[in-house]
C-alpha cells in the first residue's frame, strides 16, 4: 500500500524509549487507515476506567488516509485519548499542516504514553525523533511557544502546542496547530498531564500514490467542482463569518444561558459583516483547501498595537463573547478570543460555563461567598479577569477549570437543571431551532455532544422533503434498499437516517476529509472508494468503505460502553424541552420535528432513540452494540471483551 505504509511511531515519555512498529495487515484491511485504525488502537491500548490524566493513557495521533495528497480539503489529523471532563474515549480534530507534515515524515500513526520527568517537546523530522527539553518555552503562551519552535526548526515545520492552561491541567484547555487550528475541547490538559508542551514535525519523504493517472483524474474533477462553487468568493472574503447572518436568522446565536436568542438588529450592528470587515485582515486555509474560511482579525486598526489574531472559526469570538457573554463590541470580542487562545482555553466551553455562572448568580443560587468575593458578570473586564483566573487555577477559576460536571458538583443546590449539557459538555446545535441530524447525533455520538455537521444538511429549517432524498441518494451513504423506508413524500425518519449519516462521517474521518460544507459536498461514497483504491492500490467497493465506517463507529461506541456509558447518557438536555425565547420576532421556539409538524416530548425523544438503536442493530433497552452486531462487523474480539465484562 503506497500511501498507507502502516508505520507507527511509539514514544514513551517516561522511559524516553522511541520505537517503530508496523500494523498488522488485517487491521488496515478492516479499518482502512486513519481514524478507523486509530479508534481500534485506542480500544486496545486504553485500560478501561483509568483516569484521563493518568500518565499511561495514550495519545494517539493519526492523519487521514488522503491527508498529505493533492485531494482537495483533506488536511485532517485526529487525536484520540481520554477526555478529562467526561472520561469518555474522545477524538479531537485538527487541520492546517500537521497531518501533512507527519505523513510526509513517513508516519501513519503516533502513539505517546508516559509522562516526561521535566517539561518536554517532541521533535519528529523524518526518521529523526527526539524528546527535547522544553524549559525555555514552558510557561509561554501558545503563540510565543509556536514562534520559538518555528524560529528554531524553520517555518516549514508544523507545531502542535499547548498554552499555560494545558500546563496547569485546566480541563477546558485546547491544543493549537500552527496558531490557527483548534484541537478542543480538553485535549490540552492531556498533553499537560504528560509534561508535553508541543510536538513539531516536518518531512521530506512525500507520498507516492499507487495509481497516479486514475488518482489525478479524480482529483481534477473534484477541483473543477470546487472552483465552480458559487459561494467560493464569499468564503474567501468573509471566511466562516459569512454564515453568521444565516445562523442569526435561524436562531442559533443564544444568550442568557441558552434561554433566548440575541436581538438580531443590535447584534448585526455590533458583529455583522460591516463590523467584521473593519477588523478583518486576511483569510487563510489548509494547504489543500479550495475555499479557505479561516481568518486573521485584529481588535483595532493597524496603529492600535493590538496583535493579529488568527481564528479557525472566525464567527466564534462574536457568537461566544458577543452573545453568550456581553463584552460590548467586536473589537472586545476579538480581544477576548485572542487572550483565550493564547492561554489555550476553549472559547466555546468557557463562555458556556461563564454564562451558566452568571445565570446562577442572577438567580441568587450562588453568591460572592461561592466566588471568592468576586461579583460574576459577563462584561469585558470580568471576562478578561476570569480567563486569567481559570488559566492560573486561582479563586473562582480553579473550579471553572474543572469543566461543567465538577463545577456543578462543587456548587450543588440542584444547579444542574440550568446547564445545557450532553455527557458533561456544552451543546453546539440547539434542537429547539432545528431538530435535525446535527442536534440529534450530538445525543448519540460517543464523544460528548460532538456535532457532525457534514455540510450542515439540516442545520436550518425550510428545505423540502424531496431535497433530502435527492442529496442523500447522490452521496450514496444510505443503501438503496433502505431509502424508501427512511424517506417519504412528507419527510424522513431522523433517527434511522442518523445511523447512516454517522457512518458517512466516520468515512470522512478515515479519509481525512474536512466536514465543512464547501469541502464535504465535493465527495460521495463512490469517489471515496475510487480514491482509496487509487492511492493505496487496495481495491475497495463503496459498500466496503461504508462498512469500515460502521465498524469504526461501533468500536468507538464499544470503547465508551467499557467506560460506563450506555443509553442513560444518550439523553436530550432538559433545556431542550423548555421554550427558547426570540425577542426579535416576539415568539418562542419549542422543539419540533424538522418540518415543524409535531412538538417533541420526552416520550417522543425516547422513541427516537429506540428507532436509532434498532436501526444500528444494538440492544434497544441498553443502547449498546450487541454481540451479534459486533461479530457481523468482524469484531469478535470486541464482542467477547464486552461479554466477559458483562456489558452486553
Amino acid at each position: 500500500m503506497e500511501n498507507y505504509g502502516r508505520r507507527v511511531l511509539r514514544v514513551d515519555l517516561t522511559t524516553q524509549k522511541i520505537g517503530l512498529e508496523n500494523l498488522p495487515a488485517g487491521l488496515v484491511e478492516d479499518f482502512l487507515g486513519g481514524w478507523g485504525v486509530q479508534i481500534k488502537l485506542a480500544y486496545d491500548l486504553i485500560k478501561p476506567r483509568t483516569p484521563a490524566l493518568n500518565p499511561e493513557i495514550p495519545i494517539i495521533i493519526s492523519p487521514g488516509v488522503l491527508t498529505g495528497t493533492l485531494c482537495p480539503g483533506t488536511p485532517k489529523v485526529f487525536m484520540t485519548t481520554k477526555c478529562p471532563i467526561s472520561n469518555t474515549i474522545s477524538t479531537s480534530v485538527g487541520s492546517l499542516h500537521f497531518g501533512f507534515r507527519l505523513k510526509w515524515a513517513g508516519w501513519d500513526h503516533l502513539i505517546i504514553t508516559g509522562r516526561a520527568q521535566n517539561p518536554a517537546y517532541l521533535k519528529i523530522i523524518d526518521d529523526q525523533v527526539e524528546i527535547c527539553d522544553a524549559e525555555k518555552i514552558w510557561g509561554k503562551d501558545l503563540f510565543e511557544a509556536t514562534d520559538w519552535l518555528k524560529d528554531k526548526y524553520g517555518y516549514d515545520c508544523s507545531v502542535l502546542a499547548i498554552g499555560p492552561a494545558g500546563e496547569n491541567l485546566v480541563k477546558i484547555a485546547i491544543a493549537l496547530i500552527d496558531k490557527g487550528s483548534t484541537c478542543g475541547r480538553s485535549f490540552g490538559a492531556v498533553m499537560g498531564s504528560k509534561n508535553l508542551k508541543a510536538i513539531i514535525t516536518k518531512g521530506s519523504k512525500g507520498i507516492e500514490v499507487a495509481k497516479a493517472k486514475e488518482f489525478s483524474q479524480i482529483v481534477d474533477r473534484l477541483v473543477q467542482r470546487g472552483m465552480q462553487d458559487p459561494m467560493r468568493e464569499k468564503w474567501k472574503k468573509y471566511a466562516l463569518h459569512s454564515v453568521l447572518p444565516f445562523w442569526l436568522e435561524a436562531g442559533y446565536i443564544p444568550t442568557k444561558n441558552y434561554t433566548e436568542t440575541v436581538e438580531n438588529e443590535k447584534f448585526l450592528s455590533l458583529y455583522g459583516p460591516e463590523a467584521y470587515l473593519k477588523v478583518y485582515k486576511r483569510t487563510y486555509g489548509c494547504p489543500s483547501c479550495l475555499a479557505p474560511d479561516k481568518a486573521v482579525l485584529q481588535a483595532g486598526n493597524e496603529d492600535s498595537g493590538e496583535p493579529l489574531a488568527p481564528f479557525s472559526t472566525p464567527m466564534v469570538p462574536m457568537s461566544c463573547f458577543g452573545a453568550r457573554t456581553d463584552v460590548g463590541s467586536i473589537e472586545k470580542a476579538i480581544k477576548c478570543g485572542d487572550i483565550a487562545t493564547r492561554y489555550g482555553i476553549d472559547i466555546l466551553t468557557f463562555t458556556s460555563l461563564l454564562g451558566f455562572m452568571v445565570d446562577l448568580y442572577s438567580k441568587g443560587i450562588i453568591s460572592i461567598n461561592d466566588t471568592d468575593g468576586m461579583e460574576v458578570r459577563d462584561d469585558f473586564e470580568t471576562v478578561v479577569k476570569i480567563l486569567a483566573l481559570v488559566t492560573q487555577r486561582k479563586g473562582i477559576g480553579n473550579f471553572l477549570a474543572e469543566g461543567f460536571p465538577n463545577t456543578i458538583a462543587t456548587i450543588g443546590r440542584d444547579c444542574e437543571k440550568y446547564a445545557m449539557l450532553i455527557k458533561g459538555t456544552d451543546v453546539d446545535f440547539d434542537a429547539r431551532v432545528s431538530l435535525g441530524l446535527e442536534s440529534f447525533t450530538a445525543v448519540t455520538n460517543p464523544r460528548p455532544s460532538n456535532d457532525l455537521p457534514i455540510g450542515g444538511l439540516t442545520v436550518a429549517q425550510g428545505r423540502k422533503p424531496e431535497f433530502f432524498a435527492k442529496v442523500v441518494s447522490k452521496i450514496g451513504y444510505v443503501p438503496k434498499e433502505t431509502m424508501e423506508r427512511i424517506f417519504t413524500s412528507s419527510g424522513f425518519d431522523l433517527p434511522r437516517l442518523a445511523v447512516y449519516y454517522e457512518n458517512w462521517a466516520s468515512v470522512l474521518n478515515i479519509m481525512g476529509i474536512c466536514f465543512r460544507m464547501q469541502v464535504s459536498s465535493l465527495y460521495d461514497v463512490d469517489s471515496c472508494a475510487l480514491l482509496y483504491s487509487a492511492v493505496t492500490g487496495e481495491e475497495k467497493t463503496p459498500k466496503e468503505i461504508l462498512e469500515a465506517g460502521d465498524r469504526a463507529f461501533n468500536v468507538y461506541k464499544a470503547a465508551n460502553v467499557r467506560e460506563g456509558y450506555s443509553r442513560k447518557e444518550d439523553r436530550f438536555p432538559e433545556r431542550w424541552f423548555e421554550p427558547l425565547r426570540r425577542p426579535d420576532k416576539g415568539i418562542e421556539l419549542v422543539m419540533k420535528d424538522y418540518f415543524g409538524t409535531k412538538v417533541i416530548t420526552k416520550e417522543d425523544g425516547e422513541k427516537m432513540l429506540d428507532a436509532y438503536y434498532e436501526e444500528r442493530g444494538w440492544n434497544v433497552e441498553k443502547g449498546v452494540p450487541t454481540g451479534t452486531k459486533l461479530k457481523e462487523l468482524k469484531l469478535a474480539d470486541v464482542a467477547n471483551d464486552l461479554t466477559h465484562l458483562g456489558l452486553i
